[in-house]
């Protein structure tokens, strides 16, 4: 099967640290662009991941015919303007999380690349991490019989300062940067979730957006769901907890270097090793799979309806702690 050829529109830290050398080191895909509005940077860019063209761009960049799919790795206010254009292009397109500004825009941009033909991805990466995909055999197995909760922790100090987008009100905040990922991780395992009630604070730093939250969730058959992201307090921790009628699985930790989870059940507990992905390259599964989903017309895996759910989700929890009250979730399929 022919290399899907990608360009990346953003040249930051996500794709210094994994977009660019995993796309590097796959068989089934490589880079063949990168763009930065400053030009020279893009060049640089370019030349030590392998000599690509470079573009000061996106526009220049979706025009190249050698593109076929692009990585949308700019800040998160761009993401919908950069997948709907793309789209329109006919580019296939893998998205960084948070998929847009709110679950509106997720669906605009689904059904965008429904009507282009193209395939579209967002970046919630864990669920094709090793424990991640350990557990996930786990509960198809009934090794804890029927799911009635899921936890999901992040805990950690951000030193983030004034001026930087991550802290920017309406794209940035710990709900939005950092627990987005876990709560994806959890409705991996929980399903569709019909309602939320969430907490969301700024307890210690003098951001204009939240350091703290603390979410519970409730599914139609059941279960529940709790997710809390705490960015006041180090070491940093990034916990899964899956509850079942006849056991547990214990994710600790959900980084991708994980060598190993944990269960347990009545009969005792057992800790089973998975092979963790090594840095740089933490990308290589998710861009692997993109590819194949491309060459085979399938979704991948890590799909644009796990950024729309991820996304719904927020939104009611934003509602929520601005209103105190439970508030359910746009469903959409």
């Amino acid at each position: 099967m022919a290399k899907l050829r990608f360009g990346i529109i953003g040249c930051g830290d996500i794709a210094a640290n994994s977009f660019a050398p995993s796309l590097l080191k796959s068989d089934r895909a490589e880079l063949v662009a990168v763009c930065r509005r400053d030009l020279e940077k893009a060049k640089a860019f370019a030349q030590r991941f392998g000599g690509c063209a470079a573009y000061g761009s996106a526009s220049e960049l979706l025009r190249d015919p050698a593109v076929e799919a692009v990585v949308v790795a700019t800040p998160t206010d761009t993401h919908f303007t950069a997948t709907l254009e793309a789209a329109r292009l006919g580019k296939h397109v893998l998205c960084e999380k948070p998929m847009a500004h709110n679950a509106a825009e997720c669906r605009a941009m689904i059904e965008a690349c429904r009507a282009a033909g193209v395939k579209l991805g967002v970046a919630y990466r864990r669920r094709l991490f090793p424990q991640v995909l350990k557990a996930k055999e786990l509960v198809a197995q009934g090794r804890i019989g029927k799911v009635v909760c899921v936890r999901t922790h992040y805990s950690g100090w951000s030193p983030m300062a004034a001026g930087n987008w991550r802290i920017t009100p309406g794209i940035g905040g710990a709900l939005m940067e950092m627990a987005v990922h876990r709560i994806e991780v959890l409705l991996h395992f929980a399903g569709q979730p019909t309602e939320v009630s969430a907490l969301i604070e700024s307890v210690h730093h003098g951001w204009p957006v939240d350091d703290s939250d603390a979410l519970v969730l409730r599914f139609a058959d059941g279960k529940i769901g709790m997710h809390s992201t705490i960015l006041t307090s180090p070491p940093r921790r990034d916990t899964a907890q899956i509850d079942g009628t006849e056991g547990r699985i214990l994710i600790d930790s959900l980084e991708f270097g994980s060598t190993q989870l944990r269960f347990e059940s009545a009969a005792g507990a057992e800790e089973i090793a998975v092979t963790p992905l090594v840095g740089p390259y933490f990308d290589l599964p998710m861009i692997d799979d993109f590819a194949e989903a491309v060459g085979q017309g399938r979704e991948p895996v890590c799909n644009g309806l796990a950024g729309y759910w991820t996304q719904a989700v927020v939104d009611a929890a934003f509602l929520s702690a601005k209103e105190r009250r439970l508030v359910k979730v746009e469903p959409w399929a």
